[in-house]
């Protein structure tokens, strides 16, 4: 599996690294930011 994006959501290349590294190394990835800054669309998009 690899992260790029969706229709939804269009992340930043930096982003797209970090999601794609915790898939390969089946590791948990920390998302932290300001209310309203997509963490829980990441999620749901992720899922």
């Amino acid at each position: 599996m690899r992260f790029d994006g969706t229709a939804h959501y269009v992340a930043s290349d930096e982003l797209k690294l970090a999601v794609n590294a915790a898939i390969t190394l089946q590791r948990p990835l920390l998302i932290k930011g300001e209310p309203g800054t997509g963490k829980t669309l990441l999620a749901e998009e992720m899922a």
